[in-house]
C-alpha cells in the first residue's frame, strides 16, 4: 500500500482526523494511527496527537522487539 507521508483521512461522524507525520515508518497507517487515538483518548485529559500516537505505536514496536529477542546464555 502506497501512501504520501502527509496523507490526511477524516472518519465519518468522528472528529478524528489523523495525518501521518512526516518520517514516519510505512507500516504505521493511517487507520493504525486512529485506532491508536480511539484506544488511548479515553485515558487523557487532553487531546492525543498523531505525532503522539505514532510515540506510543513506535515504542510498542521497540518494547515487542525486545521481549522477542532469545535470551544470552
Amino acid at each position: 500500500m502506497s501512501r504520501s507521508n502527509q496523507s490526511d483521512c477524516r472518519k465519518k461522524g468522528d472528529a478524528v482526523a489523523a495525518i501521518v507525520p512526516a518520517g514516519t515508518p510505512a507500516w504505521v497507517t493511517v487507520e493504525l494511527i486512529e485506532l491508536t487515538i480511539r484506544v488511548w483518548q479515553p485515558y487523557y485529559k487532553a487531546q492525543l496527537t498523531p505525532d503522539e500516537a505514532v510515540t506510543m505505536i513506535l515504542g510498542v514496536g521497540r518494547l515487542y522487539e525486545v521481549l522477542g529477542r532469545e535470551r544470552l546464555p
